[in-house]
């Protein structure tokens, strides 16, 4: 299992954050797990989350998926912010 933490801009947190959570199911199906999700105290629509994964590139295979980028582009989720770094430990 990997570590992948991640950073973004959203539109609207409140709204995206709705959105995150009703994909969960979807998420845990091919095994991502999402440890840690929130915002930064002085500006809620900057997201900061870690995830485990089974490989390096599940999260983004993921996110590819057509029916995920419709999900992904509905949120909010300023696409050209994302960050994300890939960890082991």
């Amino acid at each position: 299992m990997v570590k992948i933490i991640g950073s973004f801009e959203v539109e609207n947190w409140d709204h995206w954050k709705k959105g995150f959570d009703e994909h969960s199911e979807a998420r845990l199906k091919v095994g991502i797990k999402t440890i840690y999700v929130g915002h930064e105290l002085e500006n809620s629509n900057k997201v900061h989350m870690v995830f485990e994964t089974p490989e390096a590139d599940s999260l983004q295979k993921f996110m590819q998926q057509p029916e995920n980028q419709e999900v992904i582009k509905n949120s909010g989720h300023k696409r050209e912010t994302t960050v994300m770094v890939v960890c082991s430990d």
